[in-house]
């Protein structure tokens, strides 16, 4: 699938810094869930102006008593400034007040998006044993088993996880036993890497497909931006998803990002499930891209997706569009104006 789409030049400051960093702070301090999808979508429509002022006061709030409704902010917000920041202040600082359970979906999407942010993590728990309590354990043990299975994620896994075999395997007996039939065929093949014998496994009826490596949200935007359209000028479809091409500047694979969230339909009305491409690419072609510049690419699937481009050059959202549609926002995040951008995606399970 191909795309042509046209561009905007986002256009001078609305606000001076100093007013912007109040209106962000004050925006931040009073996110509730009655009001977390319009703080979103405001601060979204800042960060082509004020990325460094956001970055600073999410940092900011994050490190405050207030953060148990920041975590889904994080998700369509952070960068990886944000994450390195966020991770080090919980891990290494606030272990007792920021390093939660419930907040580990959030610590498994900034690490998964940004492995950066996942160095001191890792190197304390591979340097030694921190002594560790009971809530601090289940959340590095839910951690390392929600991670995907990318990199050398699994074999530090299977290091560390013996060392709090205890609160691991009462971990996995519950996503055994729950009700998602990929977490418990997960759990099966994490309880057989750790030889353990949880009661009640050899009950477990074994699924015979071969399991994949679970993908996790890295991206979950809610805000679109600007009117522009795309046409899809070609389309490739196929049963099965594939490996992306290499990206532009041969770049890392950016993580899998979230097809963006629709409003749940009337009970009986649920649309039926996508059958269209499992991968292609979005291209933006014609005149020079300004620094700042936003592509809206239209009609995108609306799948959860893995995408292949030059993250050096290029911020990308996703954000809902018309029907059963979704649209891929990118930026020019360069110093410098950019003569062309390539996007491959695939779809992920």
């Amino acid at each position: 699938m191909t795309a042509n789409a046209q561009f905007k030049v986002v256009g001078p400051p609305p606000y001076p810094p100093t007013v912007a960093r109040q209106k962000i702070r004050t925006l931040l301090e009073a996110v509730d869930p009655a009001n977390r999808a319009e703080t979103v979508k405001t601060l979204s429509g800042l960060l082509s102006w004020y990325r460094d002022l956001i970055d600073d006061e999410l940092i900011a709030a994050w490190q405050k008593d207030g953060r148990a409704n920041l975590p889904e902010l994080m998700e369509p917000l952070a960068d990886s400034r944000v994450a390195v920041g966020v991770i080090e202040f919980s891990w290494r600082q606030q272990r007792q007040a920021a390093f939660r359970p419930e907040y580990a979906p959030m610590f498994v999407n900034l690490m998964t998006r940004f492995p950066e942010s996942a160095q001191p993590f890792l190197a304390d728990l591979l340097g030694g044993t921190p002594n560790l309590s009971q809530p601090e354990a289940e959340t590095v043990c839910r951690i390392l088993l929600d991670m995907p299975d990318v990199g050398t994620w699994k074999k530090n896994a299977l290091q560390i996880l013996p060392h709090y075999r205890r609160v691991a395997e009462s971990l996995l007996a519950q996503d055994l036993h729950g009700s998602d039939h990929e977490k418990s065929y997960a759990a099966q093949r994490w309880l057989a890497d750790l030889r353990s014998d949880v009661p009640g496994i050899a009950n477990e009826q074994q699924s015979p497909r071969r399991s994949s490596p679970r993908s996790r949200p890295a991206v979950n935007e809610s805000t679109p931006t600007g009117d522009q359209t795309a046409s899809i000028a070609r389309s490739r479809a196929s049963d099965v998803p594939v490996t992306s091409p290499a990206a532009v500047n041969s770049t890392p694979v950016r993580p899998s990002l979230q097809s963006a969230p629709r409003p749940s339909p009337p009970a009986g009305s649920a649309p039926p499930p996508y059958n269209g491409p499992r991968s292609g690419t979005l291209e933006c072609g014609g005149g020079v891209i300004p620094q700042n510049a936003e592509y809206v690419f239209r009609n995108v699937p609306l799948v959860k997706m893995q995408l292949d481009y030059d993250t050096k050059t290029w911020d990308a959202r996703l954000a809902p569009g018309d029907g059963q549609t979704q649209k891929l926002i990118v930026r020019n995040k360069s110093s410098g104006p950019q003569k062309h951008c390539v996007v491959h995606w695939t779809a992920t399970p």
